[in-house]
C-alpha cells in the first residue's frame, strides 16, 4: 500500500520568531513615525503594507526624512533586533539566532507591528544615532463602520 502525500500551500516567508507565516492578504498599515528627542517633535505619517519587509520600511523612512538611506540601521522591538543586511552579514548567524537578531529584509512589517501599545524603534546612521519611534496610528478606519 502506497502512502498518500498531501501537499499544503506554503508561503516561503518566515515570521521573525521562526514559525511559518500564515497565508494572508496584505493589509495597509498607517504608521506614525516620530523622531525622538527633538523640540518641537518631528512627526511623519506613512502607509505601508503588512507584507512589506522592514528593509522596505527603512527606504520609506529615509524618504520621509530626506535621508539618502545609505547608512547602517536597525530596528528593535522588545528583545528582538532586525538589522540592515550589511550589518547582519558581519555577525555570526548562529550567535545572532541566540540573541534574537534577524535580517530586516526577511521580516514583514505585519509580523512586528501587531499591537498599538508596543512601538517599534528604528536607529539610523549609527554614528549620529537618529532614533525614531514607529507605531500604528490610533485613528479607527472608517471601513469598519460600513
Amino acid at each position: 500500500m502506497a502512502a498518500k502525500i498531501i501537499k499544503f500551500p506554503v508561503d516561503p516567508r518566515i515570521k521573525a520568531q521562526g514559525t511559518p507565516r500564515a497565508a494572508e492578504k496584505s493589509i495597509p498599515l498607517d504608521l506614525a513615525i516620530e523622531l525622538i528627542d527633538t523640540k518641537p517633535a518631528l512627526l511623519r505619517n506613512a502607509r505601508v503594507y503588512s507584507d512589506d519587509s522592514l528593509a522596505d520600511l527603512h527606504q520609506v523612512i529615509a524618504g520621509l526624512f530626506g535621508w539618502d538611506g545609505s547608512h547602517n540601521y536597525f530596528f528593535s522591538h522588545g528583545s528582538s533586533r532586525y538589522e540592515d543586511p550589511e550589518l547582519f552579514r558581519i555577525n555570526d548567524s548562529t550567535a545572532a539566532r541566540c540573541r534574537k537578531i534577524y535580517r530586516a529584509c526577511d521580516v514583514p512589517v505585519g509580523n512586528v507591528l501587531i499591537d498599538r501599545d508596543a512601538p517599534l524603534f528604528y536607529i539610523y546612521n549609527l554614528g549620529n544615532c537618529w532614533e525614531l519611534r514607529i507605531s500604528l496610528c490610533n485613528e479607527a478606519s472608517l471601513k469598519q463602520f460600513g
